[in-house]
């Protein structure tokens, strides 16, 4: 489980709507704890799925061009 410290900024990504994206892994570190996560994917997965949606109205519109 991950440290308090990196609890909360999840909860804060999660509260203003951060999202997190990388073609490379995303190492997330707290040096107060000595702790680290690899790639928390409730930060990164909704913004994938959000950006190929909001891709996929571009294509068809520039089909109809």
């Amino acid at each position: 489980m991950v440290c308090t410290h990196l609890h909360e900024l999840y909860q804060l990504c999660e509260t203003q709507q951060l999202r997190l994206s990388s073609s490379d892994l995303i190492h997330v570190v707290c040096t107060q704890c000595d702790q680290q996560e690899v790639c928390p994917s409730t930060l990164t997965d909704e913004y994938d799925a959000q950006d190929s949606e909001s891709a996929q109205p571009e294509t068809s519109s520039n089909d109809a061009s």
